[in-house]
């Protein structure tokens, strides 16, 4: 056994409208059956699941739970995950970025960019931070399975700057896509991606 962090993007929803952030936007039918599949997936004891608070990501989270039997009231809601997100510092400000440059823009900027955009942390202080945090979870517990729950911005983020080579546009993550750490008997750390998600 080991003991294993996924982060995952949240299941299918709706296309988000132009302009908009499409917070409110839950989980289409095709997403709730995604995620069950994910769910009857996980073969290790899940230890903790922590979630974005934005609806489509507490669905997903909610219906693994239920799947897994783990206690709904034990999800943790987390900003860092989402509304904002962790590489956010003020966000009326870094929504700007996607309005005036675009959204493939931003999104080549998460995965590799080195400048400080307005309304952003600085990426490296930022994924540092959510490194110290992943290994600080992974080293507090037994054997078994956390799982965070978030959007496809936190996972290429994390994906493409916690492994040796950054990801492409192409690579970017689908729902359910995610980023496996393993802490191994020896206290190394294995890291993995998924686009099209584990399980699957």
């Amino acid at each position: 056994m080991t003991r294993t962090l996924l982060i995952i993007r949240h299941a299918e929803r709706p296309a988000i409208k132009d302009g908009t952030v499409g917070d409110e936007l839950a989980l289409t039918s095709n997403g709730i059956n995604q995620t069950t599949r994910f769910a009857q997936s996980l073969s290790q004891k899940v230890l903790s699941i922590e979630s974005s608070p934005i609806l489509r990501c507490t669905q997903t989270a909610d219906i693994i739970a239920r799947h897994q039997g783990f206690p709904l009231t034990s999800i943790g809601r987390s900003i860092l995950l989402g509304d904002p997100g962790f590489f956010i510092d003020d966000a009326e400000l870094a929504w700007t970025n996607w309005l005036e440059k675009g959204v493939d823009a931003v999104n080549q900027h998460l995965l590799s960019g080195t400048a400080t955009w307005p309304g952003f942390r600085d990426l490296d202080q930022a994924v540092e931070q959510m490194w110290r945090s992943i290994k600080e979870r992974l080293m507090q517990t037994e054997d078994g399975i956390h799982l965070w729950v978030t959007h496809d911005t936190i996972v290429a983020t994390l994906a493409s700057r916690l492994q040796t080579i950054s990801l492409e546009l192409s690579d970017w993550p689908d729902y359910l896509g995610g980023l496996r750490v393993e802490l191994g008997v020896e206290g190394s750390y294995d890291i993995s991606y998924s686009q099209r998600g584990f399980g699957s």
